[in-house]
């Protein structure tokens, strides 16, 4: 065992996913950073609520803290992707408001989904060509997100993208500069730049979201996932 952990956030939209269709590329990572990997379960929408998700991840995180006995939160590593990334970055700047000694290392953010307004720009742009956010994945999941966090200012309050980035930690981003999360994204970093946040962003083109979870079929997916692994 080490005693650098990787917190691990999976993807889906926060509809889908779940740890143990991770499990593989988990350990690859885990193997190539040396360190051990807690991946973390969360709930869906739409059975359950998008407050719901934050809770889980925070739950989880504690967890790892006190039961698992990781004395110091410095070691902790955290892996979010795309929602996990959304989820990620909620959960640390809530900690960097209210437990700033909880705080981990530092975060890598892998095609983060971290704005939950009204769909514009890559969102809608990039869909008819996306391999994994697909039109129909648009179609039937952003309508649930808006209803779960219904009105607009309400939509923007829950945003990552739009919350408060003072005292975070450094960050690590990989993003396609062709896929519907680009745009948010690079607000993102720009935002965490703005209030003093260290930022590190690696762009490919051409490429579908979440392109480095396909390492073992495209070479592109590879070099991010080494990329992620070796900062």
């Amino acid at each position: 065992p080490s005693e650098k952990v990787i917190f691990w956030l999976y993807g889906g939209a926060y509809l889908s996913g779940d740890c143990v269709g991770n499990l593989g590329t988990a350990e690859m990572v885990a193997r190539k950073t040396n360190c051990d990997v807690f991946l973390a379960e969360y709930r869906l929408l739409p059975e359950h609520e998008f407050v719901d998700c934050i809770k889980d991840a925070r739950d989880a995180y504690n967890y790892l803290l006190t039961v698992k006995k990781v004395q110091q939160p410095n070691n902790v590593f955290m892996f979010g992707i795309s929602s996990g990334g959304g989820i990620a970055v909620y959960l640390m700047q809530d900690l960097a408001k209210e437990e700033r000694d909880k705080l981990p290392r530092a975060a890598v953010l892998m095609c983060p989904f971290v704005e939950y307004t009204e769909p514009k720009g890559s969102l809608v742009h990039y869909v008819k060509h996306d391999l994994i956010v697909t039109q129909s994945v648009y179609a039937v999941g952003i309508p649930y997100l808006a209803k779960k966090l219904g009105s607009h200012e309400n939509r923007v309050k829950e945003s990552p993208v739009f919350r408060q980035f003072e005292s975070l930690p450094p960050l690590c981003v990989v993003i396609s500069e062709h896929e519907c999360c680009y745009d948010m994204t690079i607000s993102l970093v720009n935002n965490a730049r703005a209030h003093g946040v260290k930022v590190e962003i690696a762009v490919w083109k051409y490429l579908c979201h979440v392109f480095p979870m396909l390492s073992a079929m495209i070479p592109e997916g590879k070099e991010a996932m080494n990329y992620m692994c070796e900062w």
